[in-house]
């Protein structure tokens, strides 16, 4: 408690403006607290019903504002941050060894900085920890009763996410494989594990589809799903296995031991190979660290929604490039090899269900995660961490030494000062907007940025990009994908061709430099003589 409420002091809640896509969770939010309509934005692919239903209740106590729901979110890591400690505990890990993994959950770049919005990630992990915690405790214990809570919160977590069926599966799954039993007591328990998460799944998809009315994006995705391709699937899961193992590092470095004694040549394969997958897709597309993009960047955090980072795809204005992304690389694929090692350990523990159990969790939501190949952001995989620290936690001994401390405490700066830093320049962001509202500069003349367009004119315009136009890197002579009118006015990290600098709004960042701007530009054919 005490070093969460020191992160919210240091990051802080302040800012009613959102972030990211949060903006139409939050639309569904103000739609069921003022009207009483349970109502998506064509834009939502989530389930969100759940996240929904709280957050309005929030707002009719309190008042609707992206404050509110934010520290909403803050406090949900909190609880799901005490709920992965317990869960822990009950699959037998203790001492520096339980600390080390909570330090990385608590602590993740992608679970603090998505802690401060209201994106679905955060709360989706904690109902899947709070399920996973349930399920690791019916087995450890043989309790059916807390494989019957397990899916009651595994049922709470897909009416956020989708996704939250794959905890259940992979719990009945792990009932199934269980071995030295009756097979009537593991279809007993599978059924316990699953049924109630199958049953809400299909109930909110009749609901969904049949009365309701699915949103565009469901659609979407759905359609994304139908056209996966094997070479996308390997692309995705290479950079998702990379990332993966950059943020379990620490882990993978207080384990080697133990995994290189018992397994030498596996590790040295399996490191060999995915060295070998870096060079060529390196050579092939010029890749590394950070591999997949949306939270993480070169020196710094949160989604970069400008239009010069994200619509023309430039540069951020700080980047280390090479000289950040080839050690990161390198540190990547060495934790890679000692995971994949690690978890096929664990996924063959059939006498020691909480092991399997968390292995299975783990490679199910990470297979789950696959369908997105289109468009695979790294926040995809947060719910994929937990069980994946719980399963290196018990695959092997744990060993925190030095370095591995030393790492541990890198990325958790890394996770708090490049959290600060993206509340820092989205405060500067929307001062500068406030500015411009109160000048009298209406919505449809600025490129706020996606948030600002899509919070103020979306469902106005009630117009959605193409997959073509939502990618980034676009000729300049467009306008933004984000439902921009008309861009007299445009803000960005740095003055862009045809447009004169109206306003620079400084802002202190903890990562290097030190310093960063914004820029309220205005386009220079429409500046008063």
């Amino acid at each position: 408690m005490a070093v969460a409420a020191a992160v919210t002091a240091l990051v802080g809640v302040r800012g009613d403006f959102p972030l990211s896509d949060d903006w139409s969770y939050a639309w569904s939010v103000q739609a069921l607290c003022e009207e009483g309509a349970l109502r998506f934005m064509p834009w939502t692919g989530a389930s969100l019903v759940l996240q929904t239903w709280y957050g309005a209740a929030l707002c009719r106590a309190c008042g609707f504002s992206f404050e509110v729901l934010r520290i909403s979110t803050v406090v949900l890591a909190t609880a799901g941050a005490l709920g992965f400690w317990a869960l822990l505990g009950w699959a037998g890990v203790r001492g520096a060894a339980r600390v080390l993994a909570t330090v990385l959950f608590a602590l993740d770049p992608l679970y603090v900085n998505l802690a401060f919005t209201f994106m679905t990630d955060v709360p989706f992990t904690v109902a899947a920890v709070g399920a996973g915690y349930c399920y690791v405790r019916g087995f450890a214990t043989g309790r059916r009763a807390w494989l019957i809570a397990g899916s009651c919160i595994a049922a709470a977590a897909l009416l956020i996410r989708q996704h939250g069926i794959f905890v259940a599966a992979a719990a009945s799954l792990t009932a199934l494989l269980a071995a030295e039993r009756p097979w009537r007591t593991r279809l007993a328990d599978a059924t316990a594990a699953g049924a109630i998460a199958l049953a809400a799944a299909v109930a909110f998809h009749v609901w969904l589809f049949a009365l309701h009315g699915a949103p565009l994006a469901v659609h979407t995705k759905l359609g994304e799903a139908s056209r996966v391709q094997a070479a996308g699937v390997v692309n995705a899961a290479f950079r998702g296995l990379e990332t993966l193992a950059f943020l379990v590092a620490p882990l993978a470095l207080a384990l080697r031991r133990d995994v290189m004694s018992r397994h030498r040549a596996g590790t040295i394969a399996a490191t060999g190979v995915l060295a070998l997958l870096a060079v060529l897709l390196y050579r092939r597309t010029g890749a590394g660290m950070f591999y997949l993009t949306n939270v993480m960047y070169d020196l710094g955090l949160g989604a970069s929604s400008l239009r010069d980072t994200q619509f023309l795809a430039l540069p951020h204005p700080v980047e280390l490039g090479r000289a950040l992304g080839v050690p990161l690389t390198l540190l990547a694929t060495w934790a890679a090899g000692i995971v994949v090692v690690a978890w096929l350990l664990v996924l063959r523990r059939r006498r020691e269900p909480v092991a399997l159990f968390l292995g299975v969790a783990a490679a199910a939501l990470f297979l789950g995660s696959l369908v997105h190949t289109r468009y695979y952001f790294d926040r995809y995989l947060l719910a994929v961490l937990p069980f994946a620290i719980g399963a290196l936690a018990v695959a092997a001994r744990v060993e925190p030494g030095r370095a591995s401390l030393a790492l541990a405490a890198l990325l958790a700066y890394y996770a708090v000062a490049g959290t600060h830093d993206y509340l820092a320049w989205n405060r500067a962001r929307w001062a500068g907007l406030a500015e411009l509202a109160a000048q009298g500069v209406p919505p449809a003349a600025i490129d706020g940025g996606m948030e600002f367009n899509g919070w103020t004119l979306a469902a106005t315009l009630d117009r959605w990009p193409t997959d073509a136009e939502a990618r980034p890197g676009q000729p300049p002579v467009r306008k933004s994908w984000w439902w921009v009118v008309d861009d007299r006015y445009l803000v960005s990290f740095r003055p862009l061709p045809g447009y004169t600098v109206r306003r620079a709004l400084p802002y202190r960042r903890w990562l290097p430099p030190g310093t960063g701007r914004i820029v309220v530009l205005e386009r220079r054919d429409a500046v008063s003589p």
